[in-house]
This record gives C-alpha cells, structure tokens and sequence, in this order.
C-alpha cells in the first residue's frame, strides 16, 4: 500500500414468501421493520450498523470463521439486504479496516507533540506502542493483500485506497514535522517499509497453539519472535537510514 433474528430467516426474501402463513408473517414483518436507505445519512447509518455487527462477531470469531450469513444475521439484515450495500464478506472487512485505519492514526497524531524533538529511540517506542493498541489493525492488514483486496469490487477497493491515502498523507505531514530532515518520498518510503515490517512480524508472532507447542522445544527457540521488540528495532533501523 502506498503507501478475525434472529427470528428472521436468512434465506432470500422470495424463498420467504413461499409456504405457511408463519413465513408470510415473517416476510411482511421484515419489510414493516427494515426501509432501505433512501438518503445519504440513512445508507451510512446502515453500513455502521453493519460495522459494528462485524466489529462484534470480530471479538469471538477468526476471519476465517466468519461468513456474510453471519454478518447479515448479526446486523439483523437479510442476506439479499446486506448485498444492497456489500458484495462480499471482503468488502465489509475492507470498510472495517477504514475505520480501524483512521482510529489508529488519530491516536498517532495524538501521542506526538509537534513542538519537541524526539530521538529516534523515544519515536519508535511511542510508535510501537500505539500500534500495539491497535491489534485488530494489525491482524486486518496482515491479510489485506491476500484476501481482502483480491476478493473486493474494483470500486470498493477504490474507496479504500483513496481513504487510505488521506490517512497516510496526515501520517507524512506529522512525520516531516517531527524530523523536518525528512523528505517527503523518505517519508513514504518509512511508511511503506514499516507496514511490511509490521505483515511479516505479525505473521510470524501471531500463532496458532500448534505453532506455539511445536516453538516450546528447545531446538526451535530461534524461531520465537517478540512482535514488540523486533517491530521497534525495525522501526529504527529504518529510521535511522532514511535520517543519514
């Protein structure tokens, strides 16, 4: 980049319709109860709705473990519903990772004061422990480009580099104002090495309990990585050069 109803059936409305007068019942209480979006604010109103459903489900369940069914049945929507606004489960993820995005940011842009000098030791630390905080952003973007962006429609993948961009722009504007020796294509390019940096580390120290009995022999002990501390000597590492 440059830069994890319930009365209401989730079958499709028309198989809804077919059969008892339950199921008709149930179908017309549906339509009572839900609108779709007919403005902008409504239709934003509804993808937060379908966010926060996610955002839930994201608490108890992998990626893996969750499907568009389980959103739409979380969110209170039909499946046919949801469709009106997303694709697929990668497209929600993808707004998800939005709103993770500018949240991770704003806590960036808050934890540096913009009137001091920090050596690079005191960034790296500041900056690793925001990223810590963000989890959730870390585990998004590990399966950012094996996932989420080859299973997305070119216009919501669109969206999401476009917003993606403002974030990082505000990110490069903090970072030339703390290191005002940095251009703006090092500043780029530290953005875009500490990101890579941050896929692979999590990675490789995000494991299964498997990965994790297998690492507790002795002979595989140079196999155990600390996100933490390899994550903040990269960031230096490549801070430092980029200063040079």
């Amino acid at each position: 980049m440059r830069v994890h109803i319930l009365a209401m059936d989730v079958t499709d409305d028309a198989s809804m319709v077919e059969g008892t007068d339950v199921n008709r019942a149930k179908v017309w209480n549906c339509d009572m109860g839900w609108k779709r979006a007919r403005t902008k604010e409504q239709k934003e109103q509804r993808i937060s709705e379908i966010i926060d459903a996610t955002a839930r489900l994201s608490e108890k369940h992998s990626f893996e473990e969750i499907t568009f069914v389980s959103i739409a049945k979380e969110a209170k929507f039909t499946r046919s519903n949801l469709y009106k606004y997303f694709n697929s489960k990668e497209e929600i993820f993808l707004e998800f990772l939005k709103h993770d995005m500018m949240r991770w940011k704003k806590d960036l842009v808050k934890a540096f004061q913009k009137d001091r000098a920090y050596s690079v030791e005191e960034f790296a630390a500041i900056w690793i422990s925001v990223q810590i905080k963000h989890e959730r952003l870390l585990n998004l973007i590990s399966i950012l480009y094996t996932f989420l962006e080859k299973n997305s429609s070119v216009q919501s993948l669109l969206d999401f580099k476009k917003r993606a961009t403002e974030e990082l722009m505000a990110l490069s504007e903090l970072l030339c104002g703390l290191f005002p020796s940095l251009t703006l294509e090092k500043v780029a390019e530290f953005l875009n090495l500490q990101l890579a940096a941050a896929i692979g580390l999590y990675q490789m120290t995000n494991l299964s309990e498997v990965q994790r009995i297998v690492l507790e022999h002795p002979e595989f002990e140079h196999f155990r990585l600390d996100f933490k501390v390899y994550f903040k000597k990269t960031v230096e590492h490549v801070l430092r050069g980029l200063l040079d």
